[in-house]
């Protein structure tokens, strides 16, 4: 698949009806490490089915005003994305991409997006990142810096504004 340039992304307003979407998103990020639990795939899609939902009614808890989209590409659902940018940063409470879409930069240009709007309000972008996510580089490449370890599992990261943005690679 070729690399997406912006107009080939497009968010759209989550819906109700997209919540096993974005459940089953959710669950294709945790399903390599949870093969190594011993447990049977059902048992693992049972508890990782438990666990996205938790984590959206977290979400819909403390981040009532985010705003909850659903990344399309190419005319397919291929991920979500979660922003709360009323406050005195954008937050990225979430994005993620099934499988077969990621590393094709959709997420870079996403996030790319995100750092423009920061810089045109003059606000930081800043996003939790669990230690041992590989986007970790991602954020890293694109000029983001820790700015402190959470519970031992997640770093906290921010992109500052006034930053020049760099070309895309």
């Amino acid at each position: 698949m070729k690399r997406p340039v912006l107009t080939d992304i497009q968010l759209r307003v989550m819906q109700p009806q997209d919540l096993p979407l974005s459940f089953n998103i959710y669950i294709s990020t945790r399903l390599d490490e949870m093969q190594l639990s011993g447990w049977s795939d059902q048992e693992i899609h049972q508890f990782l089915d438990a666990q996205a939902q938790t984590q959206h009614h977290y979400y819909m808890q403390h981040y009532q005003q985010a705003k909850y989209y659903i990344i399309e590409y190419a005319q397919h659902d291929v991920g979500r994305l979660y922003i709360d940018d009323l406050g005195p940063e954008i937050r990225i409470v979430d994005i993620a991409l099934l499988p077969d879409f990621r590393n094709l930069g959709i997420g870079t240009t996403l996030i790319r997006q995100l750092q423009q709007q920061g810089q045109r309000q003059h606000l930081d972008v800043s996003i939790h990142v669990e230690q041992n996510n590989p986007a970790m580089r991602l954020y890293q490449r694109l000029g983001f810096e820790l700015v402190e370890k959470v519970n031992g599992i997640y770093h906290f990261m921010r992109w500052k504004y006034p930053q020049t943005m760099e070309t895309p690679v």
